[in-house]
């Protein structure tokens, strides 16, 4: 499996984000530990780039990436389709 940047693993996240997640669902799908999907969600949401949404309850928590979170996306896909590495 090849290393993955941490702006490979923000875009993942806030993809996998963009409907609104799970911190369940977003360990899965960003194949991360829960210490290091912790890391990542605690610089997202000081950076503005995702939503912590928490439930009447406190005990459910989602989260959604937001305007600025797309935008990063958009400008992240941009600079990648630009920049092609080739392959090991």
């Amino acid at each position: 499996m090849k290393n993955r940047s941490r702006p490979d693993i923000m875009a993942i996240i806030l993809e996998s984000a963009n409907g609104g997640i799970t911190k369940t669902k977003l360990l899965t799908r960003a194949n991360l530990t829960s210490g290091q999907l912790r890391q990542y969600l605690d610089v997202l949401i000081e950076k503005k780039l995702i939503t912590e949404l928490v439930a009447d309850d406190k005990r459910h928590v989602a989260y959604k990436t937001n305007e600025k979170g797309m935008r990063y996306l958009s400008v992240y896909s941009s600079l990648k389709s630009i920049a092609v590495f080739p392959q090991e």
